[in-house]
Order: structure tokens, then sequence, then C-alpha cells
């Protein structure tokens, strides 16, 4: 479950940060407030509440998404992406309107927070999108004179102003700095990471089809090298497109999602887990005989036959229909073998569903070449 557990910290992380990012800014505005009170300009105190409003407004934002991320029910995939972008506009906003309404232009190097966080995301046309308006807004403000006007708050005691933004800044890039640092050790290091990303199906949390068809390779070639057993098990989950009728796909894509970790939870470690594509998954099961496996597997299918799955919306039940094979000597390449085994989970599917089916022995291919006696 690399995926999600890593997904997960990363985005609270920077959630997390963004309450050290709002309590910099509010010691800021306590500051500009108390320089502020005895003002009679009349633009200064509504840019000022102007400034106390749209940190709020962000304060309470980053405390639903931060709750949103932390509700298991709640986790997937889109919702991650959401969240993501939406703290990523959240705290440009942030910072253009701090720096607009203050009239403190050091504000805006605080841009390379969501600029930042754009590009650890992997969305480039946001971080691009970031800078070039806030490169406009500096452009702009500058033309039409904004950060020179007397009654803005920063212009007010300039000396402590620029120390205390600069403070700010430097203060608050280090400390996310320091957060990036915490979510690239967790995640081991960044070649452990992308690895993991090709590698993983980011629904269930197992290996996705492009490396099952490497490790089954592997397996394969291993088995026929040392003669040794080799085992596979395909299996679908019954009557799911059933399941997403009835319950919809957001109920559909919880059972995977469970159904992926019980399969965790309930194989050897040995055993080689993947998602085979769509509601099919595979099994590697080194070193194993096909009787051994069909044991294994029928003891995995009634385990699911028993668990509820999506317990927390409407509780589902499911059944799976199993295939197991194991290699011999008809299979030339591992197409064969996942051939076999496929044919078997036909099998179980024509056969009632729920249920393991084992795969016939294959027949090696025998040619026989006739050669003319020549008188």
């Amino acid at each position: 479950m690399f995926i999600y557990g890593g997904l997960n910290t990363k985005i609270s992380q920077t959630l997390k940060f963004n309450r050290f990012l709002s309590f910099i800014i509010i010691i800021n505005l306590i500051f500009y407030s108390v320089q502020n009170s005895g003002s009679p300009a009349v633009a200064s105190h509504v840019l000022l509440a102007l400034s106390w409003i749209t940190l709020g407004i962000f304060i309470i934002f980053n405390e639903i998404l931060l709750w949103v991320t932390n509700k298991p029910y709640l986790s997937s995939p889109q919702v991650f992406e959401n969240v993501t972008v939406f703290d990523i506009l959240c705290t440009s906003f942030l910072v253009i309107a701090v720096t607009i309404f203050t009239g403190n232009s050091d504000f805006v190097f605080l841009a390379l927070i969501p600029i930042v966080k754009a590009i650890s995301c992997n969305k480039m046309k946001y971080s691009i999108n970031i800078f070039l308006i806030c490169a406009a807004m500096i452009l702009i403000a500058n033309i039409l004179g904004w950060f020179e006007k007397e009654f803005l708050v920063s212009n007010d005691n300039i000396i402590i102003s620029k120390t205390l933004s600069f403070l700010t800044v430097m203060g608050t890039l280090a400390y996310l700095g320091k957060i990036f640092t915490r979510v690239v050790e967790f995640t081991g290091n960044k070649a452990t990471a992308f690895h993991n990303m090709a590698t993983t199906d980011v629904l269930t949390g197992l290996l996705n089809r492009r490396e099952f068809n490497r490790r089954i390779s592997e397996e394969f070639a291993r088995a026929k090298r040392h003669k040794s057993q080799l085992s596979l098990a395909l299996f679908d989950i019954d009557f799911f497109k059933k399941i997403n009728d009835t319950y919809g796909h957001n109920a559909g894509d919880t059972i995977l999602r469970e159904l992926g970790l019980f399969i965790t939870n309930n194989t050897r470690t040995s055993d080689i887990a993947a998602r085979y594509g769509g509601e099919e998954f595979a099994l590697i099961l080194p070193e194993t005989s096909q009787l051994k496996a069909y044991e294994l597997l029928d003891r995995l299918r009634q385990l699911v036959e028993e668990e509820t799955f999506n317990k927390l919306e409407k509780p589902v039940k499911a059944t799976i229909s199993v295939g197991v094979a194991q290699v011999d000597l008809s299979d030339k390449a591992p197409i064969d073998f996942c051939g076999r085994a496929d044919k078997a989970l036909y099998k179980a599917k024509e056969s009632g569903r729920n249920r393991v089916e084992r795969a016939s022995l294959g027949l090696p291919k025998i040619e026989l070449v006739y050669k003319r006696k020549i008188a």
C-alpha cells in the first residue's frame, strides 16, 4: 500500500505546513494591526480587514482538507488529486491577497510555496501559471505605484516591516524545505518512490499489470531452468458490473481497494499479488504445486465469501472465481502458462462461480518428421 501511504503522508505534511504559514502571517498581521490602530486612513483599515478575512478563510479550508485526508473512507486517488489542486490554489490566493492588501512586496516570494508544491506533485502547468500571475501582479502594481501608496500599512515604519517580512519569508521557506526533506525520507529515496509509483497499482496497492508481466517472466524462466514448481492463480470478482450498477462506481473502487489489502493480508510473503486488469487479480505462487495452490486459493475464496466490503457506506458481500495452473512441459512461454490459468478461470465462471478450478495438464507438442526413403 505504498502509494496510499506515501500520498496521504505527503498531503498531510503540506497541509500541516499551512498551519505554520498561517501562524507566521498572523504574527505579521498582528504587528500591522497594532501599528495601524491610530491611522486615520480608512483604506488601510479596510485592506487590513480583508487580509484577516482572507487568512481566516484559508485556515478554515485548510482544516477541512486536512480532515478529508485523514478519513480512510474518503481516501482515493481522485480525492487526493482534488485536495492537492485545491491546496495549491488556496495557498496561491492567500499569498497574492496578503501581498496586495498589506502592500508588502516581499510577501510575493511566499509564492515559492505553491510553486514547490505544484512541482513536487508533477503539476508543472500550475507552477508556471502561478509564477506568471505573480510576475504580472508585481509588474502591474509597480506600474500603478501601488506599493508606494502612503495608506498601506507596510509603509508605516518600513524598517520593522521589511525586517519582519524578511524573517517571515526566509523562515517559512526554510521550514518548507524541512517538510519536503521528511517526505523524501519517508519514501526512502526518490528512486524508490518513483519505482514504486511505476510498478504499483494506485487503487489496490498491488503490483500493476506491467510489473506482473515482468515478474511472471522471471519466475517462469527460473522454474524452467531449475525444474521447480510454479503455480499461477487468476481470479476476479463475480458479477462486478452488477455491483457497480447497484451500489455505484465509488463502492466498486472501495471493494477493489479493500480486496487488494485483503489479499495482501491473507497470502504468504513469498506470493506475488497483482492487479491483472479491471476486477481481475493474479497471484504468482513460486515453489508451489497446483494441488497446494488449489488449497490456498480455495481458503482465500472462502475468506472473501465471509468478508463484508464497503462497511462504512453500503455493506456489500462479494465472491471470487479462481483458475489455477502449474507450469508444465507444454508451456513454452509465460503466455502459454497464463492462457491455461485463464481457461481454468473461465471454467470456474461457467460452472457457477464462487469456486476454484484447476487447469488441465498441457500436452507437449511432438513434431513428427517423415523422411522419404531414397531407393
